[in-house]
Order: structure tokens, then sequence, then C-alpha cells
């Protein structure tokens, strides 16, 4: 999450729910994108600003500042005063025009790296919302519709809604979640639970990714996840920006709600299938089931949430739990996962002075207030995804295996669906208490509310498992002396209730 950002908000008129008209029209060159957006008036004036920072991404990037001249016209074509009180905040003398058009444009940095949230190379532009889109202060729940200027060779990739208006977006806060790609990047597509999935991929190793193989990765993710949450996705058609590089075995991005922004490594290994694993369990985790502070957004600020540890941990503890447990890699290599979490919490010394819940907590205080995507004096990804593991097999083991970290996810799940608001910083508590009683309630004070070594070698020992090693040298092996009740525990662990069928696709063979 990101610090707080002081700024100053001039009154924003009320302008009813009439809908926001956007028009974006790239440069030939796509180094540039021009802007109009068309916005109500009720008045004299009309404030505008761009977001401070992008969901998902909790650091203070500050989008207003390097915007192109804004100006402002009315629908006679006559020009109004602009001025810009604030770096975020644009004030409009609307001089009783009912209707005005705010113009600018955004220069967008040629891409020689991973994404960013705005980049662009030869022959393809790809951003996100919250760099481009200007939203009107006090009216983010109006609708929005957006047209994209195209040259006849270019293609366009967006999670909206055609409408004859050109794509509709229900508010600005999905207006804003929905980013683009145009140009002439590749595409492939597959279908899975009735919805169509496209690939839009571009960057400096575009032309050497597997597309077949990048399909496989991305359908299987689709069917795995989708079948966890019950069968039905929760959007009408989903895009993977992918961002392709050369490189070692990897991947990950920033989550939407319809889509994701990725980058991927043309190695295609099972890092790549967990990092893109990671960003699409985000369609559940963090973008429905969600703190109250991660939705509707204040952009002026970043959200404060003790629940990162949860949101961005336990996604990757799936993200990883999920592929094995659906047979994309085998146990071996889950189990070099879980030796890597280890590692990683155990590197780090601040572990014993910082909760995984202050990490979630705190992450605005870090980079001298302008936040991170990690966390606050600890890292809340490898520390949520041994916490959310051992929570797992302690519920597991304390109940008889009949209550695990699926229950309480799903539980969540069924809570935020539907556009439900999210659920209180205590309500996962609550639910280890309601399914594991008080006793679970302490454990989880103990490992998730306060610092310190949860004990990671008893826990994994219920389950048969061993560790050894200390530091890089960890491992994680199956104890085979163990007591046939554990291994029958491990069982169920690895392959949920479902008792699917142990034919593995190793390494997605």
């Amino acid at each position: 999450m990101l610090c707080l950002f002081g700024m100053t908000l001039l009154a924003a008129t009320q302008v009813g729910s009439e809908p926001l008209h956007y028009r974006i029209t790239p440069s030939s060159d796509l180094g540039s994108v021009s802007v109009q957006v068309t916005v109500p008036c009720s008045g004299k004036t009309v404030d505008l600003a761009m977001p401070n920072w992008a969901p998902g991404y909790y650091v203070l990037s500050n989008y207003g500042e390097g915007l192109g001249p804004v100006t402002a016209t009315a629908q006679d074509g006559t020009t109004r005063e602009v001025t810009h009180p604030s770096s975020d905040t644009w004030h409009v003398d609307s001089k009783g025009a009912k209707v005005v058009t705010i113009t600018y444009t955004r220069k967008v940095p040629h891409a020689t790296g991973q994404m960013g949230m705005f980049s662009s190379d030869a022959d393809t532009l790809h951003y996100g919302g919250p760099s481009i889109y200007l939203y009107l202060v006090g009216h983010k729940e109006a609708k929005c519709f957006v047209k994209f200027d195209l040259q006849k060779d270019w293609r366009l990739a967006v999670a909206l809604n055609s409408t004859s208006e050109g794509y509709e977006a229900k508010d600005y806060d999905i207006l804003a979640d929905s980013p683009v790609t145009i140009g002439k990047f590749r595409t492939a597509s597959y279908e899975s639970r009735g919805k169509h999935h496209t690939l839009a991929v571009r960057g400096t190793a575009r032309d050497k990714l597997n597309m077949d193989k990048a399909l496989k990765i991305t359908k299987f993710i689709s069917e795995s996840e989708t079948d966890f949450f019950g069968g039905s996705a929760p959007y009408s058609q989903y895009i993977w920006h992918i961002w392709a590089g050369d490189g070692g075995d990897g991947a990950g991005g920033l989550e939407h709600a319809s889509s994701s922004q990725d980058f991927l490594s043309i190695v295609e290994g099972p890092a790549s299938m967990r990092g893109l694993a990671h960003e699409c369990f985000h369609l559940w985790n963090v973008k429905r089931i969600r703190s109250f502070d991660l939705g509707p957004f204040d952009y002026t600020k970043l959200p404060r949430t003790g629940g990162l540890w949860w949101l961005e941990g336990v996604t990757d503890y799936y993200a990883s739990l999920i592929p094995h447990r659906y047979g994309w890699y085998g146990d071996a290599e889950y189990l070099k996962d879980l030796a890597r979490q280890i590692q990683s919490v155990r590197g780090n010394p601040k572990r014993l002075e910082v909760s995984p819940y202050e990490s979630s907590y705190r992450v605005g205080e870090t980079a001298g207030g302008r936040g991170n995507s990690n966390g606050f004096g600890v890292d809340y990804y490898p520390t949520g995804w041994l916490a959310g593991c051992l929570l797992d097999i302690e519920l597991r083991s304390r109940t008889n295996n009949a209550h695990s970290l699926d229950e309480i996810e799903l539980t969540l799940w069924n809570m935020c669906k539907g556009g439900k608001p999210g659920f209180e910083e205590g309500e996962i508590r609550r639910q280890f208490v309601r399914v594991g009683g008080e006793e679970m309630g302490t454990i989880f004070d103990k490992w998730v509310m306060s610092p310190g070594d949860p004990p990671v070698e008893e826990v994994l020992a219920k389950v048969g498992l061993k560790v050894s090693g200390t530091g890089r040298q960890t491992t994680v092996t199956i104890d085979e002396t163990a007591a046939p009740e554990k291994a029958k525990l491990r069982e169920s662990w690895f392959w949920g209730k479902k008792n699917r069928p142990k034919t593995l696709l190793i390494d997605g063979a």
C-alpha cells in the first residue's frame, strides 16, 4: 500500500449521473496519447484529477506529474480557463457551459525492459488506466464511454464491453481497472467455462514466445482456478496483456478485475506458471475478496489495510498449490517452492520485529513515505505464503481434516462476491475461530499478528514432511517413515477434497 498523500481538492460541482466520454488518439509512432474527455457541468466550475497511485501497486506514483498542458473548450468551441492548483488536480472555469471537453497529452516512454504502467515499443502501445484517465472529482460513480482512434493495421485489446458509443465502463473504477494494448501485437485466444480469453503479447521477445505453450499455461490457470471457486468465472471476458522477455523462468505483473498486466519469460517454466497463476487468482482474492479499503478507491491516498499478507501472500500460496493440485507439476517442484518460501522468510531478521499484519498495514511508510509493493520491513509475499500454508495444515490437523484454508477462502468469496463491499479487518481471524475454535484464534495471533518464527518443522511434520538444512540449503522432503495418518492428511492437503486423479503433467509436459 502507499503512504498518505496530501492534496487540496476544490469543491466539486454536483453534476448528477451524466456519463463521461473519453476519446483516445495515439500518435502515429505510438510514443504519446492524446486524450479528450467530455464532462457534464453545472454551475461555474468543475474539477478533474489524476490518480496518485494504481490499485494493486501500493506505490505513490503521482501520475499527474508530466502530463501535457490541459485545455478546456465549451460546446461552441470557445476556450475555458484551466488552473492547476496541485500536482494531481485541474480546475476548470466553465462559465456556465453545460458541457466542457478537456484535452491533454501523455508521452509514453519507450520500453526497453519489463512492462510498466505505460510503455511503448516500435509498434505497440500499452497503458494502465490510472496513468491516462483524468476523473471528474465527486463524480467517479458515473458511467464512462471511451472511443479509440486507430490506424487500419492496429489491433486493440481492452476488457470493456463494446457499445454503439464505444467501450463502456459502469464507473471510473472499472475504466481505470481496464488496461489497454494498441498496435501490432501478437494475439491468440481460447474459450474457458463459456468465457472468451485473449493473449495480447508485446515486448522485446514477443516473436520468440512459444504461443502454444502460453495458451496451454493460461488456459490451465483459467480452468483450475475457476474450478476451485465453484466453476463460474466472475467476468464476461478476460485479457492477458503480456510483455514477453528473455531471461530466466518467471512471470508476474498487476491484477485487474477482467484482465492482467503481465511479464512472461520465454522459458515458460514452473515459475512462469506460478507468476501468471498469482495474477489470475487475484480475480477473486483482492479484486473481489478484499478489505473495505480496497474499493471503491480513494485515488488521493494509499489504502491502509493489514490484510495484504492474505491478499498477496495467500494468493501466492494458492498460485503454487493449485497448479500442483490440478496436475501441472509433481510433489518435488511443489516442495522446492515451499523450501524457497521458508528460506526467504528466515533470511530476513526483521521477521523477529515485524508481524505479517504489520508488514501489510505499514507498507505505505516505506521508501520515505512513497510505499512499495512488498511490505514494511518484511516481505508479505513469502511471509503470507508460509503463514497460509502453516495455518492450512494446522487447521486440517486440529479438525481431523474437516476444515481447511480452502473453506475459509471460499467463505470469504461468498461474503464478497456479487459486488458486496468487502470484509472488515478482523474477519479472517473470525473465520479461523469459527471453524477451528478459540485455540486457532490464539495461533492466528501468534503467527499473523505477532512477530517471530512460527514452528515450521513442527507443523510440517503433521503432514509427514521434514525440513533439512539452513539458509539457501533448506530442503523439504517427504518423510517416508511418517505414520499413515500423516501421509493421508498430506494427500488431502495436496489434492483437496475432490480426489482428483493423480495423473501428473510434470512441468506441464
